[in-house]
C-alpha cells in the first residue's frame, strides 16, 4: 500500500509533464505557426528568414521555389477552411480575401487572419514589420528593412542623378489587355514608375486598377508602354503596335515598348517589387539618355 501511494503521484506527475509537452508542441506561442494565401506575402516570410513558421501555401503560392513543397492550403484569396483547420495555423496571411466574411469565420475556429494590402512601399515595409512581430522576430523585420530602404535609397540617388537636368518620361502601365487594365495613384506600380524616374499617366485616376479606352491612351500619348502583364517573347506584342489608333502614339513610333521585364518583379508586392524598380530604372534612364542626345 505504501508503494501505491508513492507510484500513483509519480504516475500523476508524468501526466501532467506529457500533458504540458504535447501542449507546448502543438501550440508554442514562441514559434506561432503561418498559412500564407498570397504569393508576395509568402515571398516577403522567405526573404525574411522566417520560413520556418510557414506550415501551408496558396496555390499561387510558387515563390522561391522551395514554398511548393508546402500544403495547399486553398488558393489565392480563396483558404479551403477544411485544409486551413487541418493545418492548424495560428494565423493566416492574406492581401484581401475574395469573400469579406470568410475573416470572421476564420476567427470563429481560432484563426488569426492578418490582411496585409501592399499596395505601397509604405505598406510593404509594414506588413513585414507585422510578420515579424507575429513571429517574435524584430531584428528579422529590422535587418530586412534596412536592407530594402538602402536599396531603395541608392537607386533614388542614381534616378536623381540621371533626371536632374532631364525629362521624365510619361509611362503608359498595362497590367492586363483584355480588358485593357493600368494602374492607378494609389497603388504600388505608381510608386515603382516614379521610383524608377517615369511619370504614370494614371496618376490621377482614382481606381486603382481602372479598365481604360483607347481613346484615353491616345489623348495621353505615352512616351513609354510597360506591358507589366506580357512575358518576353511573347507573340502578343506583335499585335500591341496595331491596336486601332496605336500607331500615331510616341511609344509606338519610337519602339518604346517594355516588354522583358519578369511580371512577377512588377506585378507582385513583394521583397522582388525593388528588382522591378530597378529594370524599370535602367529602361527609363536609357530613355533620357538617348532623347537628351537627338533633341
Amino acid at each position: 500500500m505504501e508503494k501505491a501511494r508513492v507510484f500513483f503521484p509519480m504516475i500523476g506527475k508524468l501526466a501532467c509533464a506529457l500533458f504540458f509537452a504535447a501542449s507546448a508542441a502543438i501550440a508554442d506561442p514562441a514559434s506561432p505557426r503561418l498559412v500564407s494565401l498570397s504569393p508576395n506575402l509568402t515571398e516577403l516570410v522567405y526573404s525574411m528568414g522566417l520560413e520556418a513558421h510557414l506550415v501551408g501555401r496558396s496555390s499561387a503560392c510558387d515563390e522561391p521555389p522551395a514554398a511548393k513543397a508546402l500544403p495547399v492550403a486553398g488558393d489565392f484569396g480563396r483558404p479551403n477552411i477544411e485544409q486551413v483547420q487541418r493545418l492548424k495555423p495560428d494565423a493566416l496571411l492574406v492581401t484581401d480575401l475574395e469573400k469579406p466574411g470568410l475573416v470572421q469565420q476564420m476567427q470563429t475556429v481560432g484563426i488569426e487572419v492578418k490582411v496585409l494590402p501592399c499596395e505601397s512601399w509604405n505598406s510593404l515595409i509594414g506588413a513585414a514589420q507585422e510578420i515579424a512581430q507575429l513571429c517574435h522576430a524584430p531584428e528579422a523585420g529590422t535587418n530586412w528593412i534596412g536592407r530594402m530602404n538602402a536599396r531603395r535609397a541608392a537607386l533614388e540617388t542614381k534616378v536623381e542623378a540621371c533626371f536632374q537636368d532631364r525629362r521624365r518620361p510619361r509611362v503608359y502601365v498595362e497590367i492586363w489587355g483584355d480588358p485593357v487594365t493600368t494602374a492607378g495613384g494609389a497603388t504600388f506600380m505608381n510608386d515603382m514608375i516614379r521610383l524608377a524616374g517615369g511619370q504614370n499617366i494614371g496618376a490621377e485616376l482614382k481606381q486603382q486598377y481602372p479598365h481604360v479606352s483607347a481613346e484615353w491612351i491616345i489623348q495621353q500619348n505615352p512616351e513609354l508602354i510597360v506591358l507589366a502583364w506580357m512575358k518576353s517573347g511573347s507573340p502578343s506584342l506583335a499585335g500591341i503596335a496595331r491596336r486601332p489608333g496605336w500607331s500615331g502614339l510616341q511609344a509606338i513610333k519610337e519602339n518604346q515598348l517594355i516588354a522583358d521585364i519578369n511580371p512577377d518583379f512588377l506585378l507582385r508586392s513583394g521583397p522582388r517589387m525593388i528588382l522591378g524598380a530597378e529594370a524599370l530604372a535602367e529602361r527609363f534612364m536609357a530613355w533620357a539618355e538617348k532623347t537628351s542626345l537627338t533633341h
